[in-house]
């Protein structure tokens, strides 16, 4: 008997010799046929795929057999056959084929496979663990940081709520400021309509010394007349310092009304002066070991403008303030022998006027230059300032007077504020730097 044919997905193939079968083929056909002169259609069949099969397979006179998904291996299909009388032919016919394995199914890349995860699995490991490790570090990290910010927004609100609650008293202590200066403003009136009578009398008193002085032995006559010149110079100083001091009245009292006033004919220079003065005793006051020196340097061109004195003068205040306060600040800490300076200066520009106010400490930091002048914001210690002084004297220079107000600094050697102010009021805003 023969082996005629074997097929492999459609593809004939030779039966003479050891096939190759390439990876992937899923069906195989084997087709044969027995040699019987007598009873040809009653020969039996039986196969076997060695490899595959373990017991023969009786075909009974069928005369092909089909195989599919074949692992990768060497296979032998044998058939024999058995003729009308039922002899059996042992013999009979085979065919050896080699299923070609894929290359990933070969022992060389199993084993490559094996000796690679070997290898390369612990590595990988502990990069996944080193990255679920640093991942959960950042994750921490990122916690904390969120935190932090939580943290410091709550610390924000609560200093924003007991800068609220300063702002309140320091609203009381203006209403009683206010109280204050009118009791005090009654008798400065007296003092000044005093003085004024004096000086009247003093010249009265002349004038019967001048009708009588033949009469007045002259050695006692030039007593009276030195005394009569001291009483006029004593009492136009007090003429001229209770005019001073009720000045001081009147703007506290605009001071503690917290609103923009009606522009005024006022001698900038002086107004810029008196509270330069009022700042430094004022931080005297607090500090008695408080020593700046001042220096000014005021065009007396300038002459007067229309402004709101009481604003531009509390605006003058709170820079002076901080410009005291910064250079004596820097002097608290210095070993050197280091003098506070606090120079004052105004100019005439034509149709606008220029002031500076520059302190010799410690500057101020570039990441401070932007939000110095936002509400609430404030560099000084905890009880110090409220933050509001650099807003409200930006809103002051800026929408008030419509000029504007730059920052010059170095950081750790001096701070200057430059203030424009136009003569005449413009349409537009400030700016600030």
């Amino acid at each position: 008997m023969v082996i005629d044919q074997f097929v492999v997905e459609g593809a004939q193939q030779p039966t003479d010799t050891l096939i190759r079968v390439p990876a992937g083929r899923e069906r195989f056909e084997f087709h044969y046929a027995g040699l019987s002169f007598i009873g040809a259609d009653q020969v039996r069949y039986k196969y076997k795929l060695e490899g595959q099969d373990e017991d023969w397979i009786d075909a009974g006179t069928r005369r092909d057999a089909y195989y599919t998904s074949l692992r990768p291996g060497n296979y032998t299909f044998r058939v024999i056959a058995a003729n009308s009388d039922g002899v059996w032919n042992e013999q009979g016919a085979s065919v050896q084929f080699e299923m070609i394995p894929f290359f990933y199914q070969s022992t060389w890349f199993l084993a490559l496979a094996v000796i690679g995860f070997l290898t390369v699995g612990p590595s990988f490991y502990f990069i996944r663990m080193k990255s679920i490790k640093k991942r959960a570090a950042d994750l921490e990290s990122l916690v904390q940081q969120r935190t932090g910010e939580l943290q410091k927004t709550l610390d924000n609100l609560k200093e924003a709520q007991n800068q609220l609650v300063l702002s309140e008293k320091m609203a009381s202590l203006g209403q009683l400021t206010a109280g204050i200066a009118h009791e005090i403003k009654n008798p400065l009136n007296f003092i000044t309509n005093f003085a004024v009578l004096s000086q009247d009398l003093a010249k009265d008193l002349r004038t019967e010394l001048a009708a009588e002085k033949k009469h007045v032995d002259p050695k006692r006559a030039a007593e009276i007349e030195e005394l009569l010149n001291d009483l006029e110079q004593n009492v136009t100083k007090i003429n001229e310092h209770g005019k001073r001091a009720d000045s001081i009245v009147r703007g506290m009292l605009l001071h503690s009304r917290g609103k923009a006033g009606e522009r005024q004919d006022t001698d900038v220079n002086a107004l810029l002066a008196e509270y330069t003065n009022l700042a430094y005793h004022g931080m005297r006051a607090l500090d008695q070991s408080f020593n700046v020196k001042i220096e000014t340097d005021l065009d007396p061109s300038i002459g007067k403008m229309k402004i709101v004195p009481q604003d531009l003068s509390r605006a003058f205040l709170n820079i002076v303030n901080n410009a005291c306060y910064a250079a004596n600040d820097k002097r608290k800490n210095a070993k050197n022998g280091f003098s506070p300076v606090v120079k004052v200066s105004a100019r005439n520009l034509g149709n606008k006027i220029e002031i500076r106010i520059r302190d010799n400490g410690n500057g101020i930091p570039p990441d401070v230059i932007d939000r110095m002048f936002n509400p609430f914001f404030t560099t000084k210690p905890a009880g110090i300032g409220t933050g509001l002084g650099l807003s409200l004297t930006y809103d002051i220079i800026t929408q008030v007077h419509k000029g504007e107000i730059h920052v010059d600094t170095k950081e750790g050697e001096f701070a200057e504020f430059i203030i424009r102010i136009p003569r005449e009021a413009e349409t537009n805003g400030g700016s600030k730097a």
